[in-house]
């Protein structure tokens, strides 16, 4: 049961019924002066924190605002939970500390804390907090949910080096340019991602902040952050420094992915080999995952690994197994027939490696596709994209031979 729901609203008073439970005196003075300036006479002010305000609390007869201090307790969380326990919803709370900790501020909002404060707090910011809650909440009215969303892809690599930025960025252009799907791109290595580097686009400043803060994402706050390479591809990426250390929220997968679903068709996801909370998160969310290996050994025994991991975070599903950079024998490619053999399944597709398309990639800053429209590892990515694109299993052949021709 949450502390507060924001489509229940409690009776529209001017004064309501305000417990409030603080540890300090300075604090404990500062609710009195808001009281007494707020003409509040319903109020009761006491000592204490989470275990005093369970005492008092009647739940019977709650209060219509709560503010608690949660300094006292080492696991604020689980106590707040329970206090749940005889707090209708429609009670609004407030809370102070001394931790400074954002994770604890988001986790608290998570369970309808309506507000929590830092202390020492200021008499301004904890009177504006109060006056706040006090307010009911506006009502919504109530629509149908949306019948829309985004085709989510992600891509992982077996190993680095496998080329998954490449293959990642030649899908994305070919359901934008060649399905007419609105496609938005999303590079989750925020550190050592090169999609916007391979597209010719300078990264944009907004991911670290919506993976950061992601009660902040909205369409608007992510088209500002988004880079353009067409009229219907659109990349979300970063290029944070090394000697900083991003604390993402893994939890901001799902506003992010919601807030795409209004402007895109499809999500392409590049994903670090890291397999954090978040990587881990968007994976069990997305509706194909595509694994992409070379023909190596440790790629042939990362890509199991990864195959019976996937079973796991999206049982039911079977991921696309990709192979890129085939046909480089010098380097010891294991042969296809026991690398399938090992890993106990066929590999899906094969993108062969074309040294004169990649050099060509590279120069123009464009997707494999579009810079080498004419080579076979291109057509074998529009083979890969169109059993994503959610149409068609894959491109007829004549279909094929008419984008060689246009090359």
């Amino acid at each position: 049961m949450q502390l507060a729901l924001k489509s229940t609203a409690i009776a529209e008073t001017s004064e309501p019924r305000l417990i409030a439970f603080v540890a300090d005196d300075i604090a404990r003075e500062t609710v009195t002066r808001i009281v007494a300036q707020l003409g509040w006479r319903n109020a009761t002010i006491g000592q204490g924190g989470i275990a005093a305000a369970a005492q008092t609390v009647d739940a019977a007869a709650p209060p219509g605002l709560l503010l608690i201090d949660i300094s006292d307790n080492e696991d604020p969380l689980s106590a707040m939970d329970a206090l749940a326990e005889i707090c209708p919803p429609a009670t609004r709370v407030v809370t102070v500390g001394t931790s400074n900790d954002i994770m604890l501020y988001r986790r608290l909002l998570a369970m309808g804390v309506v507000d929590y404060l830092h202390k020492p707090v200021a008499f301004e910011a904890l009177y504006e907090a109060l006056v706040q809650a006090s307010r009911p909440p506006e009502r919504t009215v109530a629509t149908a949910p949306a019948t829309k969303e985004a085709r989510v892809i992600a891509l992982i690599g077996a190993r680095g080096g496998v080329g998954t930025t490449t293959v990642a960025a030649g899908i994305g252009w070919c359901l934008s340019e060649e399905h007419q799907q609105r496609t938005a791109m999303l590079d989750l290595d925020l550190q050592f991602g090169n999609l916007a580097l391979g597209l010719d686009l300078e990264p944009g400043r907004g991911l670290r902040e919506a993976l950061e803060h992601p009660e902040r994402i909205d369409g608007l706050f992510l088209s500002g952050a988004m880079s353009g390479t067409g009229e219907r591809l659109r990349v979300l990426s970063a290029e944070e420094l090394l000697d900083d250390h991003p604390l993402l929220d893994p939890s901001a997968v799902d506003p992010l992915l919601s807030a795409l679903n209004d402007d895109f068709d499809c999500v392409v996801v590049d994903l670090p080999r890291t397999l954090d909370g978040m990587a881990r998160r968007l994976l069990a969310r997305a509706e194909a995952t595509v694994v992409v290996a070379d023909l190596s050994l440790a790629a042939m025994r990362d890509s199991h690994r990864l195959l019976s991991l996937l079973t796991v975070l999206r049982p039911g599903t079977t991921p696309l197994l990709v192979a890129n950079r085939t046909g480089m024998l010098s380097r010891g490619e294991i042969a296809r027939a026991e690398f399938e053999k090992s890993i106990g399944r066929k590999i899906d597709y094969l993108i062969p490696f074309d040294a004169k398309a990649a050099s060509t990639m590279a120069e123009q800053g464009k997707a494999l596709p579009a810079a080498a429209r004419s080579s076979k590892a291109a057509a074998e990515l529009r083979r890969v994209a169109a059993a994503l694109s959610g149409a068609a299993a894959e491109p007829p052949r004549s279909l094929l031979k008419r984008w060689l021709k246009q090359a």
